[in-house]
């Protein structure tokens, strides 16, 4: 079978993943088992590991190698290795975070060579719980008592054949008592999502809130902040304090709450893009791949495409540390991985059977009906559903890796109708108003719909939408006139593909309105009974389950 790697990630967003001779064969964050939204904790995502191992059919013994990273202060993976496993420790080896992350968006990107730009709120705290000293010697006497080390920010260049990236430039940030300008992108735009988009109810701070917040700034007052970052040829730095803390926060009017989200907005676009440059600087490649949670803001990404620093350029789906198990897991395998030139598949979820769908089905039978649907007939009734402006949820095969819903846990509506946006927001997902919706386009169709025409299928570029298209598809066209699109081409997503198709001889329109299949603070869904009680708990009248059409009684 080849060299068999398992990825462990404990901590934030902790998780799993399995690579076999170079390739991803599974991955799973461990909310999605838990249903507990980023499942946080310093334990080994037991859940996780063992979804894995079920999905492939494997035992522990026949993992060749574990490689682990942790966010949390305290680390208790190699205990709770060798009492979960029964394996030896020396099957179990450590990589950093920033490495992690380079790992992750490099591998699955299919070059042969690129650099790579890591930006997030904080990567491994250098400290004695970790082998972290293994791999950096830095001078703690620089540090105050009660500060360490943290990874902000870096920039790492791997060459064809290699299997360690080279450090081009690394950014070390003291934690917690941050000087005035020793903060991280991740970190600063955290604490602005905390001062303007905080909920006191779930203690929660969704930086996804506060990029939709600052769609609706007031450009001028955003254009005439001066800089808050420090920007040189070689070197960036970030503010460690909220900016107008003591004037606006989370009470505020919504405009001033726009207007500040703005400046967040603007700062990490332009820092965001001042990392790229200096790769550029740094590297001779031509290739660009992108990770840690920074690169999850769309806007970002955009402005990346349209330098055109690089021929080549990569966004992870999993850009946030649901990846890191992916990218540890790579960083075991990478001596066995032949680049493809393709993009890595996002659906890197098991499959369930029609046994699994229907023992889900029966735990509800009081509740839905159901009936199996050839394919063809199958795709015709969710298309008729989404023509008569029924909300569907749509859950096949196995589930997407990262944050975005792409097709494969969605809850699909007609993008035509204007009134989806307030209905889907207050009815269904239960969540701000202002919060946008996304199309998932032909990817043969999107040259004619959007302004911006690279292949996008992992939903992480945003781009204007053309005038003539705004009126058609207002459901996914943003208060600003721009859209976060998903490019779906029938090799990415068949039967997505296919049903888009349908969708548009009905309609002749070659989009559909996407959003995550879950409902309030919940992870999306992951099996087929998560879907059918998210259904019922949240005014989706019909569900499709693989070739199952499932509904209320």
């Amino acid at each position: 079978m080849g060299k068999i790697v398992m990825g462990i990630s404990a901590g934030h967003n902790r998780g799993a993943a399995i690579v076999i001779n170079g390739k991803l064969e599974v991955a799973i964050a461990n909310e999605r088992i838990t249903r507990i939204k980023t499942d946080r904790s310093d334990n080994i995502p037991e859940e996780a590991m063992l979804y894995c191992l079920d999905a492939l059919e494997l035992t522990w013994d026949q993992i060749d190698e574990y490689v682990y990273n942790i966010t949390e202060d305290i680390n208790k993976v190699p205990e709770q290795f060798t009492e979960l496993t029964g394996q030896s420790l020396d099957k179990l080896k450590f990589i950093p975070h920033h490495q992690a992350h380079a790992y992750s968006t490099f591998v699955a990107s299919g070059f042969k060579e690129g650099v790579v730009v890591v930006a997030d709120a904080m990567g491994s705290v250098y400290n004695d719980t970790t082998p972290i000293k293994d791999w950096y010697d830095l001078d703690e006497s620089e540090l105050k008592e009660g500060e360490e080390w943290a990874e902000g920010f870096s920039i790492y260049e791997f060459k064809e054949g290699q299997t360690k990236p080279e450090a081009l430039y690394k950014k070390w940030i003291r934690f917690p008592y941050m000087p005035e300008y020793e903060g991280s992108i991740g970190y600063f735009y955290g604490m602005g999502a905390k001062q303007l988009v905080y909920n006191e109810k779930t203690n929660s701070w969704p930086a996804g809130k506060l990029m939709g917040l600052a769609s609706y700034a007031n450009k001028d007052f955003v254009n005439e902040i001066e800089d808050l970052s420090i920007r040189t040829d070689y070197d960036l730095q970030v503010p460690a304090a909220p900016f107008l803390s003591n004037i606006v926060d989370y009470r505020s009017d919504f405009q001033s709450k726009a207007d500040i989200a703005g400046v967040y907005q603007k700062e990490q676009e332009l820092n965001s893009i001042h990392l790229v440059e200096m790769a550029s600087r740094m590297s001779d490649s031509k290739n660009v791949c992108v990770s840690g949670g920074s690169f999850l803001n769309c806007n970002t990404n955009e402005l990346i495409i349209k330098s055109k620093l690089f021929d080549g350029m990569y966004f992870l789906p999993p850009a946030d540390d649901s990846g890191i198990a992916i990218g540890c897991a790579y960083a075991g395998g990478i001596e066995d991985h032949i680049p493809s030139g393709e993009f890595m598949s996002a659906y890197t979820g098991k499959t369930y059977s029609d046994e699994e769908i229907i023992s889900a089905i029966l735990a509800f039978d009081e509740r839905v009906a159901f009936t199996k649907l050839p394919d063809d007939e199958l795709i015709q009734a969710a298309v008729g559903a989404l023509y008569e402006n029924q909300v569907i949820g749509w859950m096949q095969g196995g589930s997407e890796t990262g944050p975005r819903a792409l097709g494969n846990r969605s809850i699909l509506a007609n993008p035509s109708k204007k009134w989806m946006v307030e209905y889907i927001n207050s009815e269904i997902k239960k969540r701000e108003w202002y919060r946008p919706f996304a199309p998932s386009v032909l990817f043969e169709d999107q040259a004619d719909i959007f302004e911006l025409d690279t292949y996008s299928p992992y939903m992480l570029v945003t781009t204007e939408v053309k005038q003539e298209w705004r009126d058609k598809i207002p459901a996914v066209t943003h208060f600003d006139g721009t859209s976060r699109y998903q490019s779906v081409t029938e090799s990415n997503n068949p039967r997505y593909h296919a049903l888009i198709t349908e969708f548009k001889k009905a309609t002749s329109i070659p989009v559909v309105l996407n959003t995550s299949f879950n409902g309030p603070e919940e992870p999306i869904v992951e099996t087929p009974e998560n879907a059918i009680n998210t259904m019922l708990n949240h005014d989706l009248k019909v569900l499709f389950i693989n070739n199952y059409m499932i509904y209320r009684k």
